[in-house]
């Protein structure tokens, strides 16, 4: 299978590390492998022509953001080589099997794909392969989805020699690497879906974990790790026995968390091994600073908490970063304003305000559609993520409203004594090479290659 990440330009990038499990699994079955990462090819068409002679079928994996250039890349590859089997995977395809089957994919997988894809490319018939969509008659059948996986110790480790990490352009010391250590959050937030890993909360074990950080260390010369998970600090009883691993290594390693944690989850020791285990960044999932909308999302997080959580970060040494969402439905100006002041109230050092976006799949979605809130653009064939585009509207605020509280947030948090407490919190981790490396990077592909 010639495996595809299709094309979507942020100022920073990283592999697609779901991607990376599909092909260890394919390899493990016997199975050829190619993989194009098309954010880190400017040709990729060129080199998805060269590469899919070798493979009776592609493999696209697609958040949201990557579902119109996936779309493209489909109907070129459909076009151009009509006999090749297409098969979709990740959150986007999972929820809209329907906008792609027959005319872009002869098979969508429904969330997690390992055991499908081997199925798939071993030939088993598709009426007895769980978990997938595909046409048959003139009819779309969806074959019921079995159990999640739930030995995350049997699964490959990622296949990392098929990308460049060099291509990429991610934060902290390089060569720097992704790791999950779990499935799955037991949390039923109306923003985010849970297609793909779901709601049981699976855990690989402290043994395997520590194999691989070791194997990446030794193999691919790792000094930076980053965490992947949904929800690494649910169990802070696991957190500890895994820092304590790690720690009797003797590692110089650093790790991060940059996907967001429960900031209501305030375990001192815990976080006192964290860091002693050679982690020093961490992004807390606050989202808003008005329980009314946090009770709305779904997220069932006590704000009160949150400020003793940041206090024990900051004592332990941490660099802390936040992550809010505005103009969610039931957002308001007042609720915007109270985000915007709280963020610049605490003691992290970075924050990242993202504007809503409802991803199909979600109950946030479904919600924003029956509301009418929902831009024709966004949902116009397949979704446009160009960040330039309006793709859902509150009815309590104009869009320029919410832009400007947007522009608020930043302005008022990023002071020039934040900017000072950055740079003191880099020399202080003797990175600030690696990071203004990062920015200058980030800097010149917005100005110079057009990324968002």
């Amino acid at each position: 299978m010639l495996l595809i990440v299709p094309d979507y330009r942020l100022w920073f990038n990283c592999p697609q590390i779901g991607a990376l499990y599909i092909a260890s699994a394919l390899r493990k079955a016997g199975e050829p492998v190619t993989m194009i990462d098309c954010k880190v090819e400017d040709k990729f068409l060129d080199k998805i022509d060269t590469e899919i002679v070798k493979h009776s079928s592609i493999g696209i994996t697609a958040n949201v953001s990557h579902a119109f250039s996936g779309a493209k890349i489909a109907e070129h590859v459909r076009k151009k080589f009509p006999d090749k089997i297409i098969v979709w995977g990740g959150p986007y395809p999972s929820a809209e099997y329907k906008k792609l089957i027959p005319h872009l994919a002869d098979i969508v997988v429904i969330g997690e794909g390992e055991t499908q894809a081997v199925d798939i490319c071993k030939g088993k018939p598709l009426k007895e392969i769980p978990g997938i969509a595909y046409c048959e008659d003139g009819k779309i059948i969806v074959n019921q989805r079995e159990k999640y996986i739930d030995d995350l110790d049997g699964l490959e480790f990622p296949a990392w020699d098929l990308v460049d990490i060099n291509k990429y352009n991610f934060p902290g010391f390089q060569p720097g690497y992704l790791m999950q250590t779990q499935r799955g959050c037991p949390f039923n937030c109306i923003n985010c879906t849970t297609f793909i890993h779901g709601n049981k909360y699976r855990q690989r074990s402290i043994e395997k974990t520590v194999a691989e950080m070791e194997w990446l260390i030794k193999k691919f010369g790792a000094r930076e790790i980053h965490f992947w998970d949904d929800n690494f600090t649910l169990n802070p009883e696991r957190v500890k026995n895994l820092c304590e691993a790690i720690i009797r290594k003797g590692w110089n390693l650093r790790i991060t968390l940059p996907n967001g944690i429960r900031a209501d989850i305030n375990d001192p020791e815990m976080f006192r091994l964290m860091r002693k285990a050679g982690f020093y960044y961490v992004n807390l999932a606050v989202e808003s600073a008005d329980q009314a909308v946090i009770d709305a999302l779904g997220k069932k997080l006590d704000l009160e908490k949150v400020n003793d959580t940041l206090k024990t970060l900051a004592s332990c040494g941490f660099r802390i970063g936040l992550l809010f969402m505005m103009g969610m439905p039931f957002d308001t100006p007042e609720t915007l304003r109270k985000t915007v002041e709280f963020a610049a109230s605490t003691p992290a050092h970075h924050a990242h305000f993202f504007v809503v976006t409802p991803f199909p799949g979600t109950k946030l979605y479904d919600m924003s559609v029956a509301a009418g809130g929902i831009t024709p653009d966004y949902t116009k064939d397949f979704i446009s993520f160009d960040r330039q585009n309006e793709r859902f509207f509150n009815p309590q605020l104009s869009n320029e409203e919410l832009r400007r509280y947007h522009r608020m947030a930043y302005r008022k948090f990023y002071t020039p004594a934040r900017i000072l407490k950055i740079l003191f919190a880099m020399k202080a981790e003797k990175s600030i090479g690696a990071d203004l490396n990062f920015l200058l990077n980030c800097g010149l592909n917005i100005l110079f290659k057009g990324h968002r």
